[in-house]
């Protein structure tokens, strides 16, 4: 069954289902949001950002194992979002243990 379905078949208040409707349709809006998310490429700035450091921190995780490798447009470089992400959540357990 299906969430759609499982609503409709609720005994409750139509004011409540509908609440849920739209309850449902925000969330699946988010979840492709965050899909789109992780597939954009940013550049170095937009990654220094997103990791939370400045360029020398950032040229010294560049050199960690593990690091993103970038995708070169002519001189410029871009990382894809869901690679730092992950990057950034495995350094810190590695920090925090």
């Amino acid at each position: 069954m299906n969430t759609k379905q499982e609503i409709v078949n609720l005994n409750i208040h139509p004011d409540a289902k509908a609440m849920l409707f739209a309850l449902l349709q925000e969330n699946l809006a988010l979840r492709e949001q965050v899909k789109e998310l992780d597939e954009k490429l940013v550049d170095s700035k937009e990654a220094m950002q997103l990791l939370g450091c400045g360029r020398k921190k950032f040229w010294e995780l560049s050199k960690v194992e593990g690091f993103p490798l970038p995708v070169q447009f002519g001189k410029s470089n871009y990382y894809r979002v869901q690679d730092l992400v992950k990057f950034r959540n495995q350094y810190q357990q590695n920090v925090n243990s």
